[in-house]
């Protein structure tokens, strides 16, 4: 959300000196861009630095939570934060605004949409350390919170706003898929060619299936595993962990809404880690379940799915 990006912000006002207006070529410019360039702080998602953007170096006060901070204006917006230690310059904060197309209103003003990347090695922001925190701010249902966004899910966004993700990771995991029912020469399962995502489509004129998603290497899931089920109406679809089962179900009749309950059968909304975010393709009868990332955190050996559809 909004206000992740703010924290930052908000939390420096007062820690030092304004910032002064600088070039890249400037020897304490140079020098901290070098550090950032050590730490291959592409390889976590964040573009490569524009050195036509427009530079500001803060000079943090004392007992400040970072000792310097570059401010870069571009295409992206984009804050740096170094320590300073005993071998030289460490990067311990790097935090890029991504701005998109569309408008979005709040009670405090009329935004841009947006997509936040920080990565902190020590804590300045109210964020976890040592790993990429990504938020969205706007109206897009199959971004916003309290989904759990992950790298994966973010760059094809990006790439559709116009940004150059050309220097991001891609995903090089795959995950193995084969139908267990015994009308199995009827559910074909293949994988779709995805930079970011595995991607498996489903075919199923039985409407009615089963089948076992194992990881290509072993205890290896990739970031996002996606389904896309080619269904006229999706009355159930369940997922096995072996630890943990899911299931989720679009109604049948207006407002199609989806539903969601756990192996107890207990029902579970969008703000539980293991809700099934799921989108019916407008015009197409195909269904596209993102399994949750929580799902696949303990790396379990298989993951055992079936579906059924209303119109079997």
């Amino acid at each position: 959300m909004r206000w992740l990006c703010l924290a930052l912000l908000i939390a420096c006002v007062g820690c030092g000196w304004l910032p002064e207006k600088m070039s890249a070529t400037d020897p304490r410019v140079a020098e901290l861009l070098a550090v950032v360039e050590a730490a291959h702080h592409t390889a976590l998602g964040f573009t490569p630095i524009n050195t036509n953007s427009h530079f500001q170096l803060e000079i943090a006060g004392r007992r400040g939570a970072y000792d310097r901070m570059l401010h870069l204006y571009a295409k992206t917006s984009r804050t740096l934060a170094f320590r300073q230690a005993p071998g030289g310059w460490r990067w311990i904060h790097e935090q890029e605004n991504f701005e998109g197309p569309r408008n979005y209103s709040t009670v405090d003003g009329v935004f841009k949409e947006s997509i936040c990347l920080t990565f902190e090695t020590e804590r300045i922001a109210a964020l976890h350390t040592n790993r990429l925190n990504i938020s969205y701010s706007g109206n897009d249902a199959q971004l916003a919170w309290p989904r759990e966004l992950l790298l994966a899910d973010v760059l094809p966004v990006l790439a559709a706003w116009g940004y150059d993700i050309s220097a991001a990771p891609t995903n090089a995991l795959a995950v193995r898929a084969v139908v267990t029912d015994s009308i199995e020469k009827h559910n074909r399962i293949a994988s779709v060619p995805d930079p970011f995502r595995a991607v498996l489509l489903v075919e199923s004129p039985t409407g009615i299936g089963r089948a076992r998603l194992t990881p290509a290497t072993p205890g290896r899931w990739p970031e996002r595993v996606a389904l896309r089920l080619r269904l006229a109406a999706l009355e159930s679809f369940e997922v096995n962990s072996g630890a943990v089962k899911i299931h989720t179900e679009f109604k049948n009749q207006p407002p199609f809404a989806q539903l969601a309950s756990d192996g107890d059968g207990k029902n579970i909304g969008e703000a539980s880690p293991y809700w099934i975010f799921a989108k019916r393709e407008r015009g197409e009868n195909l269904f596209e379940l993102t399994l949750p990332a929580a799902l696949l955190k303990d790396a379990p050996a298989a993951l055992d799915i079936q579906w059924i559809d209303y119109l079997r």
